[in-house]
Parts: structure tokens; C-alpha cells; sequence
């Protein structure tokens, strides 16, 4: 299986959400109502047409995919700037990183992982976080095992109208 990573490009709007859409649909279905999970299925070709590489990619933040025989497999998107009130100013942000659960445990996640520290190092960042559901226990243990620090800092990951804890793992770089 031949794996290839690069930047992400505007003509893959609809690709990159159907990725995220269809591994939020499987990783959250036990924690999300499925109105969220059709919500998001209905608006994909509206948010594929307004997906520009100005919004993914720039001084201060990356975006790449994995892709495995010309299909997007997996995909990151990272910032210098934290969206996380508690990590604000200090912490480089993960914000999203998600492979198909076909392609997931083969090291497409890890090696995007990689790419973005390399970044992050590069633009002389020194730690970085990462948001987590609470009851995501699948990705806090890849967080665990990557060596991530949990943050006693706890909010809510509002959807709909209603609150999930979402717990945050820390980095060194």
C-alpha cells in the first residue's frame, strides 16, 4: 500500500469532507444524536464549494492529506494560534487529524502527526495541543501512546445546542 502526503488543494473540498463526515459519523455515533451526523452530510456540498486553500494553508497554519491509490485517506489541518481559550498564545493547535478506519493502526495518522510538528518546529513552536472528547477513548489512547500529557483543563465541545466534555493532550516539541 502506497501511501503519498501532501499540501491540500481547493479542488479537494468535497473529498476532505466526506473524509471527515463519514470517521465523525463512526468514531462519535455513540456520543453525537444522528440529526448532527445528517446535518453535516446535507451542507457537505455547500462547504465543499467554499473550501479555498487560503482557509487551510498560510504563514500560520497547514493542511495536508495521505492518499492511497489517488483517494484522500486521511487529512490534518494544524495552526500556530489555538482556538482553546487555556492554550491561547502558548500552544501551536492540532485542530483536526482523521484517517479512514480501513487505513487507521498503518501509521497514516502518526506521519501526519509528524508533519505537522515539523512545521510547527519550523515556525519555532515549542509545544502544541490536542482537543479530544472525552469519551473518544480510542484517540486519547493514540494521544496517550504518542506520549501527550492530559491538561487538567476541561470544556465543552458544543454541538447543537449541546455540551460534550472535550478533554486536551500537550505536547513538547
Amino acid at each position: 500500500m502506497q501511501i503519498e502526503y501532501r499540501q491540500v488543494r481547493k479542488e479537494d473540498g468535497y473529498e476532505w469532507y466526506t473524509l471527515l463526515d463519514e470517521v465523525w459519523r463512526v468514531t462519535y455515533s455513540h456520543i453525537f444524536p444522528k440529526e448532527v451526523f445528517d446535518g453535516r452530510d446535507y451542507a457537505r456540498e455547500e462547504r465543499a464549494r467554499n473550501f479555498t486553500e487560503e482557509k487551510f494553508i498560510g504563514e500560520r497554519k497547514i493542511a495536508y492529506v495521505a492518499e492511497c491509490e489517488g483517494k484522500i485517506v486521511g487529512l490534518m489541518f494544524g495552526t500556530l494560534d489555538s482556538d482553546y481559550e487555556h492554550f491561547k498564545n502558548d500552544y501551536a493547535d492540532l485542530t483536526a487529524l482523521y484517517v479512514y478506519p480501513e487505513y487507521q493502526g498503518k501509521g497514516i495518522g502518526t506521519k501526519l502527526r509528524d508533519i505537522f510538528v515539523e512545521w510547527a518546529k519550523s515556525k519555532n513552536a515549542d509545544k502544541y495541543v490536542i482537543g479530544v472528547l472525552k469519551d473518544n477513548t480510542r484517540a486519547r489512547k493514540v494521544y496517550e501512546s504518542w506520549g501527550g500529557k492530559l491538561s487538567e483543563y476541561e470544556h465543552d465541545f458544543v454541538v447543537m445546542n449541546a455540551g460534550y466534555p472535550e478533554n486536551f493532550f500537550t505536547f513538547e516539541i
